[in-house]
């Protein structure tokens, strides 16, 4: 049995269930379409970066947001007094098509795998009493904030599939306008 497997097996339940949601929504095998790594596969620095729509965000930008939303969840399960709400926290800075580069898109996708990780972590400590504990947040509960961060993953990465389509190139090598 590996070390995940074994993690899974010895949490609660609901605990399992939460964490294997988690997984599928980041993975692969959630039921609304491709799970977000399975949309950011084969996206390369340039097309993560490359804005289709005006005033509309790039992939690194999302990833970037999600990774900070994530990291959001975890903090306020552990308890830290944390601020998204400061205006713009949850989106990049200064990073557009012209600024990215190769190593800094696979440090994003890392940290970004990181953050993931060490949410699914704390989820899998849990027992069953925890999930209707207060959290800070927009849901008063550990299992609604939970249940938000699996939504706010299927959203974006519905976002991130669409865009991925949008900056593919065409069979011609161009970027799709249309």
């Amino acid at each position: 049995m590996t070390a995940a497997a074994h993690s899974v097996a010895a949490a609660s339940a609901e605990a399992a269930r939460f964490a294997d949601q988690l997984e599928r929504s980041f993975r692969g095998g959630a039921w609304q379409g491709p799970s977000l790594t399975e949309a950011l596969a084969g996206i390369d620095a340039t097309a993560a970066y490359r804005r289709p729509l005006a005033g509309g965000h790039s992939i690194g930008e999302l990833v970037f947001h999600v990774a900070f939303w994530l990291d959001m969840a975890r903090q306020r399960i552990d308890g830290d007094t944390v601020d998204g709400a400061a205006e713009n926290a949850d989106w990049p800075s200064g990073v557009d098509g012209t600024s990215a580069s190769a190593p800094a898109w696979q440090s994003a996708l890392a940290h970004l795998e990181e953050i993931h990780r060490r949410l699914y972590a704390t989820v899998l400590a849990f027992d069953e009493e925890c999930f209707d504990q207060p959290v800070a947040g927009a849901d008063p509960t550990l299992r609604g904030l939970l249940l938000g961060v699996l939504q706010h993953n299927a959203y974006h990465t519905g976002q991130i599939a669409l865009l991925a389509k949008a900056v593919a190139p065409a069979a011609d090598g161009r970027a799709r306008t249309s």
